[in-house]
């Protein structure tokens, strides 16, 4: 599982810098939003849409919530992304095509917390899925995690499946449900894989939940 998952992240980070010079299909639509709190926004070709259940989120949106919002999202293959407060989240590609086993999810994480939970996408032979925050890259496969502001620091804590998260001075492979790591810059290492316990677990969940 380790060997796995240090290569896949290679062939991962690759695929997250390649993206900044492909073209998207503005007319992609990639999933919905099926569960809402208070006010939240898509920033959608410069506009500002005001989004409610039943909004269609295509790639290259930027999701941004208000104080106290919570937004579920459900991607075309079932995968569940839950934003938080003051989060900002950008959509750059979703793609899922069981027929010919493709798999791609490229996010990118501004601020806030959020939580991943993937769906059939997970179950491809080769999933491409990396979410990008701001102080490190979180490579995916079939699993359910957190990631956001925790205790003063950045924290990402593994719910199910298996998760690296690496930035340029290290990497942490995560396999333990329960465990989770800190990050507090580039130009530090995330912190050893350590488990959070009952109560910080819980802090996190709440970030997200309705």
């Amino acid at each position: 599982m380790t060997k796995y998952l240090i290569s896949s992240f290679i062939a991962l980070l690759l695929a997250v810098f390649c993206t900044v010079s492909l073209a998207f299909a503005a007319d992609t639509v990639v999933g919905t939003v099926t569960k809402l709190r208070n006010t939240a926004y898509v920033i959608r070709q410069e506009q500002q849409l005001t989004i409610d259940v039943g909004f269609k989120i295509y790639e290259n949106d930027e999701i941004q919530s208000e104080t106290d919002t919570r937004v579920e999202l459900t991607f075309n293959d079932g995968t569940t992304l839950y934003i938080g407060a003051n989060c900002r989240l950008v959509v750059d590609k979703f793609l899922f095509d069981p027929d010919d086993n493709i798999g791609i999810a490229i996010l990118r994480v501004l601020q806030g917390p959020f939580r991943f939970i993937s769906g059939l996408i997970g179950k491809v032979q080769d999933p491409q899925i990396v979410v990008q925050t701001q102080i490190g890259v979180i490579a995916v496969r079939g699993t359910d995690f957190w990631g956001g502001p925790s205790r003063g620091q950045y924290g990402v804590l593994l719910l199910k499946g298996a998760i690296s998260i690496t930035n340029p001075s290290g990497q942490r492979i995560l396999t333990t449900p329960g465990t989770g790591v800190n990050l507090t810059g580039d130009n530090v290492p995330p912190s050893d894989v350590t488990i959070w316990g009952t109560d910080r677990a819980a802090e996190a969940l709440a970030a997200v939940a309705f």
